[in-house]
């Protein structure tokens, strides 16, 4: 019985000392690191993607300033309307960039979809109103 407590002991210490030891530490630092590697790639892709989205956006805002000055009435109804709604879109994404700008990794999960839900409304949203901004370019040149 003398000789079982030594060694039981010894046993103890020994998975102890094997489960804490320095290289299971930096196995766990590594993946952290990685991890925070990962989130930092994919807010730099999500933000790419907003700022691409908002640069489109602000490319047909311009294109709808300068036919608005020389539009009929009906054409220029027709263009504030649009203008209207892709300020909106423009503020939306602009809301989603500033939310990334804020967002810390432990929220990232809910931030990063919150931002792909906008930009893919706001990119379905534009692709409706293509048609009418067209066309409403279009009857401002006659």
């Amino acid at each position: 019985m003398k000789n079982i407590i030594p060694i039981l002991t010894a046993i103890t210490c020994s998975i102890m000392l094997t489960n804490c030891s320095p290289s299971s530490d930096k196995k766990v630092a590594k993946v952290e690191n990685e991890i925070e590697r990962d989130i930092k790639k994919e807010k730099a892709e999500t933000i790419q993607e907003l700022q691409t989205l908002r640069d489109d956006i602000n490319s047909k805002l311009d294109k709808i300033s300068k036919k608005l000055e020389d539009a009929n009435a009906t054409s220029q109804t027709e263009l504030e309307s649009i203008k209207d709604i892709l300020m909106d879109h423009r503020t939306k994404v602009q809301a989603a960039l500033d939310d990334i700008d804020r967002s810390a990794d432990d929220s990232w999960d809910n931030i990063q979809q919150a931002a792909k839900n906008t930009s893919s409304e706001v990119k379905l949203e534009c692709e409706k109103i293509t048609e009418r901004f067209d066309n409403a370019l279009k009857s401002s040149d006659k």
